[in-house]
């Protein structure tokens, strides 16, 4: 079922634990906050990089996403873009990275 929704931090979890490698984690926050920590499995494409635009037309519009940036505001807005340009399906965690780390859970600093 196509969706595009803010989800709470503990159903992303969830959904990426139901789920497994079926669903993709991107994180769009810069690189560097990346390196210093990120969710587990998640891949960086940065929001505000150069040729951003090239490397989400290099995503598989068929997959789900879930997206977060640091406070939930451009994964919003990626989200929505995500939909108008004909993605499956793709959701956003509240809050971010922020949302995700003050619920206090898992983290890695492994790239």
């Amino acid at each position: 079922m196509a969706e595009f929704i803010t989800i709470p931090p503990q159903t992303a979890l969830k959904l990426i634990k139901e789920r497994g490698s079926d669903i993709t984690i991107l994180d769009i926050r810069p690189k560097e906050e990346f390196v210093i920590e990120h969710i587990p499995r998640a891949i960086n494409l940065d929001y505000d990089g150069h040729q951003f635009q090239q490397k989400v037309d290099k995503l598989d519009k068929k997959k789900d996403y879930i997206i977060y940036c640091h406070s939930g505001v451009r994964g919003g807005y990626f989200m929505n873009k995500m939909r108008d340009s004909g993605f499956h399906s793709a959701y956003n965690i509240l809050g971010g990275f922020v949302g995700w780390k003050v619920s206090k859970l898992p983290l890695t600093n492994e790239v």
